[in-house]
């Protein structure tokens, strides 16, 4: 069943008309000018106020004209970072037969105090499309949903900002920054939680070599190594071991600042020992998710951190790693 519309939604305007300062003194000038040709019935006055009229209804007209039989689609980044830009696309595509569409911009329809950088089009011709660009940055983390753009032109004469508004669903998910950990301490890039001394096992790195003893795989057999001590010698490996670490996050409930770097922390240390090869879970206060590795798993990860918020007990939030 199709969606009910909101008694706003109803009532909205199809158009939406907004003086520019041009326009502003425009209009002024008009009244002015009005004002004085009924005062002294000058017809040269008359003959200026109605070509100034003229000039409204030819704006009017020629933007809507502009703004008539445009599609819009948009194409959404899989996801963002926070305080990282990133590209937006709108394929825009001017549906009416001989009539091209000039100077207008495609901008998302955003709460008070947000606003992204709108896509501009210059020409476009009839029955066809083009691809353009907005390039947006998320301050917060969290799971964002676009709701409309917005088409906008002052075309043709500068005097008015006439709008159209197309609603069109789309979510973002936004993670959480990743920031260097160096800077925090927490890791130094020399050693890694995990690491051990080696030990004699069945990986694939050479761990030593050994005499030969008779009846042991021939394939182990090291011929440089013999060739040199005149005796038969056989290579023996390191024991691989599993790499595991997981990225402990205690969400207490702690001011924004601190509670928001913690969260940074955690997705850094997550991505970072995920590219070292390890296999990386996450443990808050209240969830958990095993240890895993590739990027699905690092998707899951970073959704979690990008959802979370501080659980009611006071305290100090912070992430560190653990190796296990």
């Amino acid at each position: 069943m199709p969606e009910r519309r909101s008694i706003q939604e109803m009532l909205r305007f199809p158009r939406t008309l907004e003086f520019t300062k041009e326009g502003a003194r425009f209009v002024i000038l008009l009244f002015v000018i009005g004002f004085a040709a009924i005062n002294t019935g000058n017809n040269l006055l008359y003959l200026i106020v109605a070509m100034m009229l003229s000039l409204i209804v030819i704006s009017g007209l020629m933007s809507e004209s502009t703004l008539r039989s445009i599609t819009v689609k948009r194409t959404l980044p899989r996801n963002a970072y926070k305080n990282s830009p990133v590209t937006i696309t709108y394929s825009v595509t001017n549906d009416k037969k001989r009539l091209n569409s000039y100077s207008f911009t495609v901008e998302e329809v955003l709460p008070a105090g947000k606003a992204f950088a709108p896509a501009y089009v210059l020409k476009l011709p009839a029955r066809n499309t083009f691809d353009v660009f907005s390039r947006c940055e998320f301050s917060k983390r969290g799971v964002f949903t676009l709701r409309a753009v917005k088409l906008k032109t002052r075309f043709p004469f500068g005097f008015f900002l006439k709008g159209r508004r197309m609603d069109m669903q789309g979510e973002i998910i936004v993670y959480p920054s990743i920031i260097p950990l160096e800077r925090t301490g927490l890791f130094s890039g020399e050693h890694a939680p995990g690491d051990s001394a080696a030990e004699k096992g069945e990986g694939t790195e050479l761990y030593g070599i050994r005499d030969y003893a008779a009846f042991e795989d021939s394939r182990r057999i090291h011929w440089k190594a013999s060739a040199k001590a005149g005796r038969l010698l056989q290579k023996e490996f390191e024991r691989e071991r599993q790499k595991k670490a997981v990225v402990i996050l205690e969400n207490y409930d702690d001011d924004d600042e601190n509670f928001e770097k913690a969260v940074d922390t955690a997705a850094s240390l997550a991505v970072r020992f995920l590219k070292l090869g390890f296999k990386v879970g996450l443990k808050t206060l209240t969830q958990e998710l095993p240890c895993s590795s590739g990027q699905a798993h690092l998707e899951r990860l970073l959704y979690r951190l990008a959802v979370i918020g501080p659980e009611k007990t006071k305290g100090r939030a912070s992430a560190r790693i653990r190796g296990l």
